[in-house]
């Protein structure tokens, strides 16, 4: 009683000046600081119950194995769905749901695809949240052709069933499914929540479709409910600054009572994509004003904008201040911003000492960078010394052969040119041909 209540203290009173403790003590006992989420005293009380070898009941199992799985603990939840099956029990579908979701947050396959078939056995398949902990499985292990079947077996599908394959979609960047699933649930009775727009948006800026972004403009333009999620006016600024509508996705920007560091991250990647970079620091200016501590997204954000303008001495200025003002230790992506930064405009030795002093092994992409300044500048020096880097690292990449071979044979260097085919050949890498995307509307068509 006491412990339903939420008095713990004087639950566990009772509980201690109890003689003897039956399992349905123990059992009650656990339930009340798990209800509290009190996980830290429910795991060890649920020891001290198994050392005193009482009979734990199925409530009690899955009680702790949900605390298990929403405190992290994936691997210690698979392993209390094991023993349960091991001391007697037939898996619940609240058991089987809580191994899905353990297993999808390791992308633990194969042991969900064990679950699932377990599913099936016990007839916990029928229930419709089990259904959607699997959506949920295969989505976050890439396998969204199972997704798709189970999603498409579920009769009276729910907003979670739908927001589940939409955002499995999504996540694998699979643009034009999601979008067709979003448009085949607004078909239906059932209305799009928070959830299913904070699931779509995303990838739609990432591939920055802008037709789907203008629709989900107007849905959500429409609709009150959505108006105070910062979330999905930081989506769509994303979605118009990376298609090139900047100044649309400005007046979005300047509209909004509320920023945070991601729509100012939004905005300036936005402005440094089309060489604004001025505009760019400004408005990382304004953000420092505004208090809004930076993070290393935006940084590589306003690094990139300097770069892509020629700001040279605002973006070595920034790159210095990262650690000593803002509290942000460079990582591989902000090197790498300086590498281009100083490559393209033309300061080689500063890009080749950036590479040289840095604390992380150079990429090929950095290589590839440093590569293309230096047969941009003409510096054949730095170039091969960059190319021979590239060569060791044998990179997949067909198209940086191609520039190694180009500046070989700019400099006429024709036996490491040579060379270079040799390596292109052993390694059986061949030229990709070119293509392009075209925009028809709803969907994207290839060009050969």
């Amino acid at each position: 009683m006491y412990g339903k209540c939420g008095d713990l203290e004087t639950a566990q009173s009772v509980f201690d000046k109890m003689p003897v403790k039956d399992d349905v003590s123990w059992n009650s006992i656990i339930s009340g600081y798990a209800s509290r989420g009190k996980w830290e005293e429910a795991f060890e009380l649920f020891e001290r119950m198994q050392a005193a070898g009482l009979e734990l009941n199925i409530i009690t199992w899955n009680t702790v194995a949900g605390g298990c799985l929403r405190t992290g603990n994936f691997k210690g939840a698979l392993q209390l769905i094991c023993q349960m099956r091991m001391s007697g029990h037939h898996l619940d579908p609240v058991a089987v749901i809580i191994g899905l979701g353990a297993c999808s947050h390791i992308c633990a396959l194969k042991l969900g695809k064990e679950i699932h078939g377990l599913a099936i056995r016990n007839s916990s398949i029928d229930y419709n949240n089990v259904k959607n902990a699997l959506i949920t499985l295969y989505c976050r292990c890439g396998d969204l052709m199972h997704a798709y079947v189970v999603f498409m077996l579920i009769e009276a599908k729910n907003i979670i069933s739908w927001n589940s394959i939409i955002s499995g979609f999504a996540q694998w960047d699979r643009s034009e499914e999601a979008t067709f699933l979003f448009r085949e649930l607004l078909l239906t009775d059932i209305e799009p929540n928070y959830v299913t727009l904070a699931g779509i948006l995303p990838v739609c800026a990432r591939v920055a479709n802008l037709q789907h972004g203008k629709q989900f403009h107007c849905y959500i333009a429409r609709r009150e409910e959505f108006q105070g999620y910062l979330l999905i006016w930081n989506a769509l600024i994303e979605i118009y600054a990376r298609s090139g509508n900047v100044s649309v996705a400005r007046r979005l920007f300047d509209s909004l009572d509320r920023r945070d560091a991601v729509t100012y991250t939004s905005m300036i990647a936005g402005y440094g994509m089309h060489g604004d970079g001025k505009i760019a620091v400004k408005l990382f200016e304004e953000m420092i004003k505004s208090q809004i501590k930076p993070d290393h997204l935006v940084m590589v954000a306003i690094l990139t904008a300097c770069s892509h303008s020629g700001l040279v001495a605002q973006g070595q200025l920034l790159f210095e201040r990262m650690q000593s003002i803002y509290g942000i230790t460079p990582n591989l992506e902000h090197f790498a911003c300086m590498v281009d930064l100083y490559g393209r405009a033309g300061l080689l030795k500063k890009a080749k000492e950036i590479i040289l002093r840095m604390p992380y092994k150079p990429t090929s992409e950095m290589w590839a960078t440093l590569l293309g300044a230096c047969r941009i500048h003409g510096n054949t020096d730095i170039g091969e010394w960059a190319a021979e880097k590239l060569l060791e690292m044998k990179p997949e990449n067909s198209g940086y052969y191609v520039l190694i071979a180009n500046m070989y044979a700019a400099a006429g260097c024709w036996s490491k040119l040579a060379r270079v085919r040799t390596v292109m050949r052993d390694l059986g890498v061949r030229k990709d041909p070119g293509c392009a995307w075209v925009d028809m509307g709803w969907i994207f068509s290839l060009l050969g």
